[in-house]
């Protein structure tokens, strides 16, 4: 129903406009106005007219230039029907004494039907008649003879002149510039890896060779006692002094460091020096350039792999740099290649620790510290929060039991994340002398130091951290934390643990119970 009232509203404006717009324009009665409006439509459907013309009204040359068709009369001329009404404009001036006949379909009518016609055509929409043209009242071709010439760009060049078509076009061709450049580019660059591959093959293939010749067929003292005339014979110093053929020769030199033990290595080493290539790794950790920190990582590595222990001074320098790869390189071959027993270094560091961080000099530490012993106390003293949990977290990996002194001195001073990592060591070790520390930070409003000071408890508690946790029991809402409390409890006092677990009206720590009781559910 919607849809046929939407249509009939469609069709009663399409139907109602046509009307409106021939109401608006209304035909001209007066015959010469009719004439001047009929000359504007030029030809109207339908609708034409024949001239009668007096046989003294115009000359034949116009009548031939017309033409009109004339058929002679007693009347006088009368010409075919005509439908083109801009023949009204042809005829001259003094044309009074023609008369125009109008016809529909042919046949001859009043001038009053005529514009009855024409109006039922408008009224209809069958036909929409043009508005008059403006013609402009000066002879512009005249108005140009007399106006001096003026070009219309003041620009020499007509091309700059229109603003916005030089800006498109310039940013048109910056763009093709720009493209080519960088398809030259690539083609450059792409040409040069390809030429480095290439190099990096051969040089390869140059170097395996007397390489192997040396650490096989010499001993240690005679490739110490190898003079450089007879080291160019293996590796020719036009090669050596080229950088890519360095590059590849370290690579190969560290490479066989890593796989090889004993009398190898040092040969390695002592024909890293030899060969002029530990100077190139400590030049590379001089650079300062924040944008060449992958060549100082490049260097540190060298160094750390090749234990050129003598830049050690250079690489200490390093290990606060403000780029996280530098610095984590710069602290893992301190701790490889140091000699003391400090962590100085790592203690004056101001940047806060990754997890990453953390877990590789841990790695590093348990390795060193077979051969010797780390002053970790050290990073007690850090002002750097994160390297002091570090600290921490060696006593207890280490089991640097030696240590326990030092922490109960400093514990009570330290932040609660830190407090959290005392917390781990006190529980790792049995620390029972330091129950008391344990109790107050049971008592902390820090919901995770109070539950890692519930765990604790459980190993070095006493009668008072009971009591606390009984306490705690009542007013926590936690499941976890009250798992982790009752599971204290049971170790602590199991007395304590039955009464109240079983005569609580608490249906939950009954369930709790039937839980910490089931040895299969012991380690969950």
């Amino acid at each position: 129903m919607k849809k046929t009232l939407l249509l009939f509203y469609f069709l009663g404006i399409f139907l109602v406009v046509p009307k409106v717009l021939a109401q608006e324009i209304s035909i001209p009665k007066d015959p010469k106005d009719f004439r001047t409006f009929l000359q504007i439509q030029k030809e109207v459907p339908g609708l034409g007219y024949r001239l009668l013309i007096p046989d003294s009204s115009i000359d034949s040359t116009l009548l031939a230039e017309l033409d009109l068709q004339i058929i002679p009369t007693d009347s006088g001329q009368l010409s075919g029907v005509k439908e083109n009404f801009e023949l009204f404009g042809l005829l001259p001036n003094d044309s009074l004494g023609f008369q125009v006949i109008y016809t529909v379909f042919e046949q001859a009518t009043a001038d009053s039907a005529a514009q009855e016609y024409l109006a039922n055509l408008v009224r209809n929409g069958d036909f929409v008649p043009r508005t008059e043209i403006q013609k402009p009242q000066n002879d512009l071709v005249a108005l140009a003879i007399h106006s001096p010439y003026i070009p219309v760009f003041g620009n020499k060049y007509t091309f700059t002149a229109d603003i916005k078509l030089f800006i498109v076009t310039s940013v048109i061709f910056t763009f093709f510039i720009f493209a080519f450049g960088m398809f030259v580019y690539m083609l450059v660059l792409r040409a040069k890896k390809n030429r480095k591959e290439e190099l990096e093959a051969e040089y390869d293939q140059m170097i395996v060779d007397p390489l192997t010749s040396i650490l096989f067929d010499k001993s240690l003292e005679e490739i110490k006692q190898m003079k450089m005339e007879e080291l160019n014979s293996f590796f020719p110093n036009e090669l050596v002094i080229k950088p890519i053929y360095r590059e590849v020769l370290i690579d190969r030199i560290i490479g066989l460091n890593k796989k090889m033990k004993g009398d190898f290595k040092d040969k390695l080493k002592t024909l890293y020096h030899k060969l002029g290539l530990a100077k190139v790794s400590v030049d590379k950790i001089k650079l300062r350039s924040s944008s060449k920190w992958h060549i100082v990582a490049d260097g540190l590595v060298e160094i750390n792999e090749m234990d050129l222990v003598e830049f050690v001074p250079e690489v200490k320098k390093l290990t606060n740099s403000s780029n996280f790869h530098v610095r984590s390189l710069a602290v893992a071959a301190m701790l490889n290649l140091s000699q003391k027993s400090d962590l100085s270094f790592l203690r004056d560091q101001t940047y806060p620790l990754s997890d990453w961080q953390q877990m590789n000099y841990l790695r590093i530490i348990k390795f060193v510290s077979q051969s010797k012993e780390l002053k970790i106390e050290m990073l007690f003293e850090s002002q750097n929060p994160s390297i002091r949990s570090f600290g921490l977290k060696l006593v207890r990996m280490l089991g640097r039991v030696d240590l326990l002194e030092k922490l109960s001195q400093i514990a009570p001073k330290l932040g609660d994340e830190e407090k959290v990592e005392v917390l781990k060591v006190y529980r790792e070790f049995g620390a029972h002398m330091e129950v008391d520390f344990v109790n107050d930070c049971l008592r902390s409003s820090n919901k995770e130091l109070m539950t890692q000071a519930i765990k604790a408890a459980r190993v070095v508690g006493n009668e008072q951290s009971v009591e606390i946790l009984e306490s705690l029991l009542l007013n926590e809402n936690d499941f976890h934390i009250k798992m982790l409390i009752l599971k204290s409890i049971h170790e602590l006092n199991d007395d304590k643990f039955q009464e109240l677990t079983i005569r609580n009206t608490d249906s939950s720590l009954f369930k709790m119970r039937k839980h910490i009781l089931d040895p299969k559910l012991s380690h969950v």
